[in-house]
């Protein structure tokens, strides 16, 4: 299982409380439909259709059957690891949420390498920041960066969070007890979890890592939209949500109206453009037209009348 999952599955069975026990069941009993079902075990296992497309065929199957902390982890397996792993990391996951129920789950099987243990951040980061909106995640960056400054000026402090002779349980404890009444539960939560995962001596690299990381996340949760006409109240909802399914995160949307795009939109997130324009699609009925790739000796169709 990829780390990244198992860092967001940490992060939503922290979260679920109680309901573990049936967060285990329902897992498990999805884990036995995908093998049961082979034709759904295609779809979701292979690469034929694309990661929004099969995040979708989750939540279809999924959403209103069984309890949010289910769909949130079947819904990032599908598009974090290789299609081919899902059904056993379905089960894997079922397998961690029993461990949990039965008090059986260690957090603190590292220290990871530094990579796996950003990899193993980023997912729980991800669990942990879903509710966030952008102020919010503003302040948790905030918070992060100073107390990444805070260690790095004390060198009692540093000692304590990058020796190997604590356990990562108690260093783990000491970031909670220092952050629970001086930031909000985000960063404690973060920092506290960056110190039980990796390595003592990259502790400051992993806070910094996750500055970084909730900076990304705060430009994810803006789009960008270039719209050929002003859009309606109801339009941009429309939109947001359309955009939402894509990326798998909640976006606020900013308009700007360009007449040049004679139709459409493209919007931008984080890295990520969308490009619906009618002067995209325009261009793209052009580079086919012009496309020297239709077989030797044979004219190119002429136009047809309608």
């Amino acid at each position: 299982m990829q780390e990244r999952t198992l860092g967001f599955c940490d992060a939503v069975l922290e979260d679920a409380g109680p309901e573990t026990a049936r967060v285990a069941d329902e897992l498990e009993a999805f884990a036995g439909l995908l093998e049961r079902a082979g034709e759904l075990q295609a779809v979701l296992g292979g690469a034929a259709a694309s990661v929004p497309v099969r995040r979708s065929i989750v939540r279809d199957l999924l959403q209103g059957k069984v309890s949010e902390p289910t769909l949130a982890l079947a819904t990032f397996a599908v598009q974090s690891g290789p299609g081919a792993d899902y059904v056993s990391d379905v089960a894997a996951l079922a397998r961690l949420a029993a461990a949990r129920r039965d008090s059986q789950a260690r957090l603190d099987e590292g220290p990871l390498g530094r990579v796996a243990a950003g990899e193993r951040l980023d997912g729980y980061a991800t669990a942990v920041l879903a509710p966030a909106d952008r102020h919010r995640l503003g302040e948790v960056e905030d918070e992060l960066f100073r107390f990444m400054r805070i260690v790095e000026g004390n060198e009692a402090l540093l000692g304590v969070l990058t020796t190997s002779e604590l356990p990562a349980s108690l260093r783990q404890r000491v970031v909670t007890d220092l952050l629970s009444a001086r930031a909000s539960a985000e960063s404690a939560r973060l920092a506290a979890y960056a110190a039980l995962v990796g390595r003592p001596r990259d502790y400051v690299v992993l806070i910094a890592g996750l500055v970084e990381r909730v900076a990304r996340e705060a430009s994810r949760r803006v789009a960008d939209v270039r719209s050929a006409v002003e859009l309606t109240a109801a339009d941009r909802q429309r939109l947001a949500a359309a955009i939402s399914r894509f990326t798998g995160a909640e976006v606020e949307v900013r308009v700007t109206v360009e007449p040049d795009l004679l139709g459409g939109f493209v919007a931008q997130v984080g890295d990520t453009v969308l490009d619906a324009s009618l002067r995209q699609r325009l261009h793209q009925a052009r580079e086919l037209l012009l496309s020297p790739s239709q077989p030797a000796g044979e004219a190119p169709a002429g136009p047809t009348n309608a």
